[in-house]
């Protein structure tokens, strides 16, 4: 089982490309990187909860183990985590977002391929 890795990165300016929380199906949301070597893959972001339902973080499922952005530069490493509340505050997926374009999806659809898709293992 992989391990998920808190990740200290600084306060970012709020993306409008990320969906507020409040949007986010209970699964989370995904999109499709749009530059940089991974350009066209998938990636998730899942919501963790504590016993009580409320929100602890976010985590950042990326289609490999380090992503990079168009000039080849490190991004963030996969697992990658954050607190801070999307829409809300600006954080990890506004800073992921705007470095390899991503463009992200809250329709139910979408999300439920890739569960499944990461579940066969594909």
């Amino acid at each position: 089982m992989r391990r998920r890795r808190p990740v200290p990165v600084p306060r970012h300016e709020i993306e409008p490309g990320v969906p507020p929380l409040s949007t986010w199906p209970a699964d989370g949301i995904v999109g499709t990187i749009g530059s940089g070597p991974s350009a066209g893959a998938a990636i998730a972001a899942s919501v963790e909860r504590d016993v009580h339902g409320s929100y602890v973080d976010y985590v950042l499922d990326l289609p490999v183990d380090r992503l990079l952005d168009a000039a080849g530069e490190f991004v963030i490493d996969d697992w990658a985590s954050d607190s801070r509340v999307p829409g809300d505050e600006g954080g990890l997926i506004d800073f992921v977002t705007r470095a390899v374009d991503v463009r992200w999806s809250t329709e139910h659809g979408l999300i439920d391929a890739y569960v499944r898709a990461r579940k066969s293992g594909s």
